[in-house]
């Protein structure tokens, strides 16, 4: 039998409030919240008395409690590689919200970290948990479309999510990658509170698998603004012998549903020998019910492929509507958190996995900064963009960023 994990929840800011906070009462079986950690008392003290456990106003003071087993990190990146860093100094296996951190510096001395002292460390990336990307994983494996050697993806997201989902659709690390970038003045505007805009950048990522795999990833404003295309934008997976296609179906609202609409495009034998347009195309459906997204299918020739989401929210509270998958997805990398640190199961998404999806993202800005050049992986020597972020960073808090002992006093609340 399962033992449950005692976690501490460590930031209590929106994002703890309303998108984890949901799901606790559906994870009793491997996870037990006990503590809430955060800065602002007010903040702490609220999220503390929703799920009945005891208010902490400093990790200092969490630590020493030893209440917690785990935690898990809810809070702005910047502080994601002090807060992780000391946690597991003192003994605890820490889960925490992407991005990994600002730095490569920060994330090589956090998966070092866990290594000296024999904890679990895992970033909670729930992009490719998310229905597309599950099975359209499966329809590749399924060999129905040939192999697969290319991969486009086009105003989705780029960045770090983008870059772990392309790690674990092609179960490999790239060999090298090349950026380009291009900023433009834009009508200043507000995203949200906290997210005032007044220009925009375009980038487009270019990954370079081993085996002759290539994925192209670009994108601008990701969230739909100003009238740009929305999310989830257009992917194409490329087989030799057909495509995976998914495109965003309601194009004219940039409402964060994230619709779109996917199918398989086949060539059959007589339409390889007349003009090669794909002439079967199978629907990937969809399948929810009572608001819970339960499986992703498509039905091929060979049979039909499928994949079942295993995680349901069973309770689900007055109010709570986003997309009928995203619940899950992040219920899945918390129990494989869970399972990793009970050691009864390997992850899916190891703390390496996590590292090189921070490599992918720092050469990107890397190559860009040095007009798109290509960068052989790994990354060697000093890096400037490394340099110039550290020092935009220190210049934000005052203290360098790697100072564990300093960056874990800071508090850094949104709107």
């Amino acid at each position: 039998m399962f033992q449950p994990v005692r976690i501490a929840l460590i930031g209590a800011g929106n994002r703890a409030c309303t998108v984890y906070a949901p799901l606790w009462d559906n994870l009793r079986e491997w996870l037990r919240p006990v503590a809430v950690c955060d800065p602002i008392q007010a903040h702490a003290d609220t999220y503390a008395d929703r799920l009945d456990v005891t208010a902490f106003y400093s990790v200092r003071d969490l630590v020493k409690a030893q209440v917690a087993e785990v935690a898990l990190i809810v809070a702005p990146v910047e502080l994601h590689h002090p807060l992780a860093c000391f946690l597991m100094e003192h003994g605890l296996h820490v889960h925490s919200e992407t991005s990994m951190c600002s730095l490569l510096a920060q994330a090589d001395e956090m998966v070092a970290t866990a290594r000296n002292h024999n904890v679990v460390l895992r970033i909670g990336e729930n992009f490719f948990r998310f229905p597309f990307d599950r099975i359209a994983k499966k329809i590749a494996e399924s060999g129905f479309l040939g192999p697969i050697h290319r991969l486009t993806c086009f105003h989705d997201h780029t960045g770090y999510h983008n870059n772990s989902r392309w790690i674990k659709f092609f179960a490999a690390y790239p060999e090298s990658v090349q950026a380009i970038s291009h900023t433009m003045p834009v009508t200043p505007h507000y995203e949200m509170a906290h997210r005032f805009h007044t220009s925009e950048t375009f980038h487009a990522h270019f990954f370079f698998f081993p085996g002759n795999r290539l994925v192209i990833d670009a994108a601008a404003n990701i969230k739909g603004l100003l009238g740009r295309y929305p999310r989830p934008g257009y992917t194409e997976i490329d087989g030799a012998r057909g495509a995976i296609n998914r495109t965003a179906s309601d194009q004219s609202s940039p409402q964060r549903d994230w619709s779109s609409a996917a199918e398989v495009r086949y060539c059959s034998d007589q339409a390889l020998g007349v003009k090669a347009i794909a002439d079967q195309v199978y629907p990937i459906e969809h399948i929810s019910e009572g608001g819970n997204w339960t499986s992703s299918r498509v039905d091929l020739p060979i049979g039909r492929i499928e994949y079942t989401n295993p995680y349901r929210m069973h309770h689900i509270p007055p109010g709570y509507n986003p997309r009928d998958y995203y619940g899950a997805a992040i219920m899945d990398h918390l129990v494989d958190f869970a399972k990793a640190v009970r050691g009864a199961a390997s992850s899916e998404y190891t703390d390496e996995d996590a590292r090189m999806a921070m490599v992918m993202h720092v050469a990107c800005r890397e190559s860009a900064m040095r007009g798109g050049i290509p960068l052989k992986l790994p990354l060697l020597g000093e890096l400037q963009s490394e340099v110039e972020m550290r020092s935009a960073l220190q210049a934000k808090y005052g203290i360098d960023p790697m100072d564990v002992e300093g960056m874990i006093d800071v508090s850094a609340p949104r709107p």
